[in-house]
């Protein structure tokens, strides 16, 4: 068995690849259980707790750096203005920055990054669909479901999600909730909701809050109550009410509560109540999470992050491993010669596989569009047997450059006879 990738300098990158290709997951573990890697990883997941929003991210040099990682972007690090709008612009937007920028990794990053996915289901299929399939939604999933879709939900699901999924849906659709699903949340499914969530629950809804869940509030979220819901409460509800939580109630709230709801009260809470400070409404309109509040993303940082530095020792130490790797790793994500021309490591070794020479990267767009289009069968990226002999053959190129003069149509497109440009304006083809 062999080591880490640094255990694989001077076995030549071909023979590298090869060991990587039957060990590549175990030597990837190892690289990974590094006690470098591993303190950069603790460090993330605490970092995670403590970052509240984008531009807490964006001033924590470290937590962004293995952000970028995960996505190949290290080298963006610097430019704050362009994360800051791919982190912020809805990538469903097709007028979105993201959506602008050429480079697939941008959009990645924005997808990843998103508040909210929109899920396609239908209600009544989401309403079919298993309790463990819809807890297996991610947060952005959860914030994309739109009213209905909460209201196809039901108490068997319910169940079946942890409190931050709870806390993910939007205002506007939890007030789809049935009576029956609203009383199904359990304490910690309670204390989860924001307290726009709070805000936006139809009386109803209110009333049908289990008062035993009731005890679990903060004080921000009771804070979030309007006259008119707190009107809705029962005088179960009320008395569920510790006297630390009717301190929470401000002057203005404290003036909805009925004779029956007063009555619920001991004395003590009722002169809580009766001097009661009138503060100003700072309720939020939406819900604010972490950008790495979703575990989902975070472990996909991570294994993006770890995947990334693991290809990057490998070429360190063998040239081309990194981008063969990585080519193995996307090149089934390429269905356009322009999608594959938006990413230079693909191309590259496309490039190198086929045989076309350094040069043609000095060509027009235009001009290696029309090469690549004559040159490659994009089915051949979809066959996991060709990608990996188009890497291997990338790497053997990379390995003895010298081995290509050997080639006649290199030959033909690098040295005295025509150019490559002439070749390609007049659509000759370069088939081997």
């Amino acid at each position: 068995m062999w080591g880490p990738p640094d255990m694989l300098a001077g076995v030549g990158a071909p023979a590298a690849l090869a060991i990587v290709e039957r060990q590549g997951e175990a030597l990837r573990q190892r690289y990974t259980a590094r006690r470098d890697n591993q303190a950069d990883i603790n460090r993330l997941k605490d970092a995670a707790e403590r970052i509240t929003d984008v531009e807490s991210l964006l001033k924590d040099r470290r937590t962004l750096q293995i952000v970028l990682e995960a996505f190949q972007l290290e080298s963006e690090i610097n430019k704050v203005p362009t994360l800051r709008r791919v982190l912020t612009e809805d990538p469903n937007d097709s007028s979105s920055y993201a959506n602008r920028l050429a480079d697939p990794r941008w959009k990645a990053l924005a997808t990843a990054f998103a508040g909210r996915t929109p899920v396609s289901l239908p209600a009544a299929t989401l309403a079919a669909t298993s309790a463990e399939e819809v807890a297996r939604l991610s947060l952005s999933q959860f914030a994309g479901l739109d009213f209905l879709q909460v209201q196809a939900l039901t108490v068997e699901q319910i169940d079946a999600l942890r409190p931050d999924q709870i806390g993910a849906i939007s205002p506007d659709a939890i007030s789809g909730m049935d009576a029956a699903d609203v009383a199904s949340l359990n304490r910690d499914q309670v204390a989860a909701l924001a307290p726009a969530q709070i805000r936006a629950l139809l009386m109803w809804q209110v009333s049908a809050l289990e008062p035993e869940d009731i005890n679990a509030l903060t004080k921000e979220q009771i804070r979030a109550f309007t006259p008119q819901q707190i009107g809705a409460l029962t005088p179960e509800q009320v008395k569920a009410f510790s006297t630390d939580q009717i301190a929470a109630f401000t002057g203005r709230q404290a003036g909805a509560f009925d004779q029956a709801q007063l009555a619920a009260l001991s004395d003590s809470q009722r002169n809580l109540l009766k001097f009661a400070p009138f503060v100003p409404d700072t309720t939020p309109e939406t819900v604010q999470r972490s950008p790495l509040a979703d575990p989902d993303l975070l472990n996909r940082i991570i294994d993006g992050a770890m995947t990334n530095r693991f290809e990057k020792a490998m070429g360190e130490d063998n040239p081309g491993m990194r981008e063969a790797l990585y080519f193995k790793r996307m090149a089934s994500q390429v269905t356009t010669i322009p999608q594959l021309m938006s990413d230079r490591a693909l191309t590259e070794v496309v490039r190198g596989a086929l045989g076309l020479p350094t040069s043609f990267a000095s060509l027009e767009f235009e001009q290696q569009k029309a090469l690549l289009t004559q040159r490659l069968d994009l089915s051949r990226l979809q066959d996991p047997r060709e990608v990996a002999r188009m890497a291997a053959r990338y790497v053997a190129t990379r390995e003895d450059a010298g081995s290509t003069s050997s080639n006649p149509a290199v030959m033909l497109l690098g040295g005295g006879g025509a150019s490559l440009e002439t070749l390609a304006a007049q659509g000759i083809s370069l088939s081997l």
